[in-house]
């Protein structure tokens, strides 16, 4: 089984200091529950390339960065047992190694980590379940009938799940649906 696990808002957490800066920088003030569509600079009346700068900023804070959840190490070495995972990311490469140290710091670690250009779509890689928090990747996922696991945020509330297309909460739920995709492959 080969798995890949997305990076921002999947492991990383750096909401906090992302919606610290867009609120500093262009005198607005939203906290993460105002993030419920990924394309979000368009509310709030910014370019693209200005939200994305924000969040590259966001990585130069990387020692602040939040993981998404309690126990996350155990979790990936656990899924890890499963098969080959892998980070696989389009996170800017000008802030990968504000990523390595994070991943570093927190002792995370992949069998590999993938860094794909934004606009690529990961469902063409070559794994068998991706987990993963953007709609647009998710849905094309699901579409190329490989398993998305759908990382819940607010800005991924409106996709609804279906047979390869499931709504994970964490990564207990995470585990339990590979163990369930195992056992049903034996």
């Amino acid at each position: 089984m080969k798995i890949a696990i997305d990076l921002d808002g999947v492991l990383a957490d750096a909401s906090k200091i992302w919606i610290r800066l867009l609120n500093e920088r262009f005198g607005i003030k939203v906290d993460k529950s105002n993030v419920d569509q990924w394309d979000f600079w368009k509310k709030i009346g910014i370019s693209k390339k200005a939200f994305e700068d924000v969040f590259d900023d966001a990585w130069k804070e990387w020692q602040l960065i939040d993981e998404t959840e309690i126990g996350l190490k155990e979790n990936i070495n656990e899924i890890k047992d499963f098969g080959k995972t892998d980070l696989v990311t389009a996170r800017n490469k000008k802030t990968m190694d504000d990523v390595m140290r994070w991943l570093e710091m927190t002792k995370i670690t992949f069998d590999e980590i993938v860094v794909v250009d934004e606009n690529y779509l990961k469902g063409n890689l070559d794994y068998d379940i991706f987990v993963d928090d953007s709609p647009i990747q998710v849905m094309e996922i699901a579409n190329l009938d490989k398993v998305a696991l759908v990382y819940d945020q607010p800005w991924n509330n409106h996709i609804i799940s279906r047979n390869n297309l499931i709504r994970v909460k964490n990564f207990t739920e995470v585990i339990s649906y590979i163990k369930d995709s195992e056992f049903r492959n034996q």
